[in-house]
């Protein structure tokens, strides 16, 4: 929209060249952010359209000379808009040092003054970049932990069980469910407070993070019920590890002298399709370890194999 109208204008002044080069980025732009749009390659559509306005800006300044500069400082704030620090930054540093060979500024000075310039507008660029690009990063830690304990939350979940899934499907990657409930958790909030089921929670989800793998997921899904993710766990392999942790928290969880327990679902990812009937199978795992009496794992059955169809 911007660029349109000085198109127009140096058609009209029979400036052809330039002309065509103000339509060339105009076209470039929208056709990449068409295909940005449909497709979902935003980054690759990004990588070009740098890659388009930075030479287009170039040749337009080599054209018209200082007034055609004029339009490489959004170019160069642009760039670090559009795609990595780096990245940008090697573009930009790409413009300077080509700009003042294109003949566009005629004295010494006015190339000084614009490789400053330039140079200060890059350095802030960059800077604003990386101070964007942290604080992003750390919204998205907040937004995937859970304030008290640090254990990932139910968005975080959600996200892993998806990846969990297409890895099975795609790859038969085998992948393990425990569901995590604290026993009698109510009785302490009633008998000591708020303050000390906290920091129950806070323990426990330390103490079980001090056990499992740098590979494992460990969630928080809600009040004192917590989710294990265990990638590449046999079905054999994840009892054992569920058992070892249930063991653990009884002999090193304590709230006022009192022992904490936890009792344990476990579900194998077999053949689920989708999130729900697996999380449903180690829902009931863990609904039968409660009813048996507490501080125990349950397995959930293994799915029967599909039956063959005798054909001919």
């Amino acid at each position: 929209m911007g660029i349109l109208p000085f198109a127009v204008l140096r058609f009209a002044q029979g400036n052809w060249a330039v002309g065509v080069a103000d339509t060339f980025i105009i076209l470039g732009i929208a056709t990449l952010t068409t295909y940005a749009w449909w497709s979902g390659q935003t980054k690759r559509a990004c990588v070009a359209v740098v890659f388009v306005y930075t030479l287009g800006g170039l040749f337009v300044a080599s054209q018209i000379g200082p007034p055609g500069i004029m339009w490489m400082y959004p170019v160069l704030l642009t760039n670090f808009l559009l795609v990595r620090r780096l990245l940008a930054m090697t573009a930009s540093l790409f413009a300077l040092a080509a700009l003042p060979l294109t003949g566009a500024l005629e004295h010494s000075m006015d190339v000084i003054a614009f490789l400053v310039t330039g140079g200060i507008t890059c350095a802030f660029s960059f800077i604003f970049a990386y101070r964007t690009d942290t604080q992003r990063a750390q919204l998205e830690d907040l937004a995937c932990h859970d304030p008290l304990t640090g254990t990932y939350n139910r968005r975080a979940l959600e996200r892993e069980l998806r990846i969990a899934l297409e890895g099975h499907r795609r790859y038969g990657t085998p992948c393990g469910l425990a569901i995590l409930d604290i026993d009698h958790f109510k009785q302490i909030n009633d008998r000591y407070g708020h303050e000390a089921g906290d920091s129950v929670l806070m323990d426990f989800a330390r103490l079980i993070q001090r056990q499992i793998r740098a590979g494992d997921r460990f969630f928080r899904s809600g009040g004192e019920e917590f989710l294990l993710l265990v990638p590449g766990a046999t079905r054999e392999g994840l009892l054992v590890f569920c058992e070892k942790l249930r063991a653990c928290v009884a002999e090193q969880l304590h709230c006022n002298g009192e022992a904490i327990t936890v009792s344990i679902g476990a579900a194998m990812l077999e053949t689920d399709t989708e999130a729900g009937p697996w999380l449903a199978r180690a829902d009931a795992a863990l609904y039968r370890a409660k009813h048996a009496g507490r501080n125990r794992v349950e397995f959930a059955a293994a799915e029967p194999a599909p039956a063959a169809t005798a054909t001919g």
